[in-house]
């Protein structure tokens, strides 16, 4: 739809937790047998970053046209994105904000995304909420973000192989009581109004499992009985 040029929004959850790297990370990042002990299945996405455990979050994907005048900057698009985001979250009473990105010296990259609070991101009482990243191509640009709407802060240690309160001081739900559905048509309605756009939900087309397995990282043993 991007690339025809129509902007595309895309807002989904994940029906088991599962595991996504980015798209450069290391494997070694995350602990592969304790996902296969619990079932867990390990991804790989497009873009960039550090890894994130999909389970009790919602997932927001905006593709545009190159040419789209969002498209242009990396701080630009993330500066609107995060305003929509944030807008709706609010609407929906959360209290969220972007941080004052720490100094290229004192950064210090983790494994896990949501230990990160740089600028493509919001937090909520000084813990990540809200992650981002992007992939630009040719013909269209990509900006997706994952919502924390819940934590399993004992799932998310036995992924990365950390303690479990460490998670819990890095990461908050953004907002409680609010269905993905309710959340995702808010986050809808603020991008329209930001876009200038009335947002029409088209029928979701299938996804073929020849897109689906490249993502799949080539370290990973399926699940098999």
């Amino acid at each position: 739809m991007a690339a025809a040029g129509r902007p595309a929004l895309f807002a989904y959850t994940w029906p088991r937790p599962t595991a996504v790297l980015g798209y450069g990370q290391p494997v070694e990042d995350i602990d592969l047998e304790a996902c296969r002990r619990l079932q867990i299945e390990v991804l790989r996405r497009i873009t960039g970053g550090a890894g994130v455990v999909h389970s009790g979050d919602l997932a927001v994907s905006l593709a545009l046209p190159a040419s789209h005048p969002w498209a242009g900057r990396i701080a630009g698009l993330y500066d609107r994105f995060l305003g929509a985001l944030g807008g709706a979250l609010g609407d929906a009473g959360a209290e969220v904000r972007r941080p004052d990105p720490p100094s290229a010296k004192s950064r210090r990259r983790s494994p896990i995304c949501f230990e990160d609070q740089a600028a493509d991101t919001l937090t909520i009482g000084g813990r990540k909420a809200v992650g981002c990243a992007q992939a630009r191509r040719k013909a269209a640009v990509l900006v997706h973000a994952a919502i924390l709407l819940g934590l399993d802060a004992d799932l998310y240690a036995a992924v990365f192989g950390v303690d479990a309160e460490r998670i819990r001081r890095a990461l908050a739900p953004a907002v409680t009581g609010v269905t993905p559905d309710d959340l995702a048509g808010r986050i809808a309605r603020r991008l329209g109004e930001a876009l200038d756009l009335a947002p029409r939900p088209p029928e979701a087309p299938p996804v073929a499992d020849r897109f689906l397995d490249r993502y799949r990282d080539p370290h990973w043993a399926p699940l098999t009985a």
